[in-house]
């Protein structure tokens, strides 16, 4: 096995829809999320467009004041990504 095997932050493909890196397991994100303790509010999310991909990133502040749920945020970035594939 390689060095890369152990290390989460090595593990990850390029979601070209999202512009994210995109982890291949929850697990390895949420690794990730741990080695930037400084950072608030990183979460860990669900590719909306890649099945089987996981993105670190910040949450939407409108998603945390309670102004949209999860299913009308996912349903946006789909609708983005239809978007930009005309």
């Amino acid at each position: 096995m390689t060095s890369r095997a152990h290390n989460p932050a090595a593990r990850w493909t390029f979601c070209h829809l999202c512009h994210h890196r995109g982890y291949h397991s929850r697990a390895d994100a949420r690794a990730v999320r741990r080695r930037h303790p400084g950072e608030k509010g990183l979460a860990v999310f669900v590719c909306p467009h890649t099945t089987g991909l996981f993105h670190l990133g910040h949450r939407p502040d409108a998603l945390s004041n309670g102004q949209i749920d999860r299913h009308l945020l996912r349903h946006q970035a789909v609708r983005t990504a239809e978007g930009h594939n005309r």
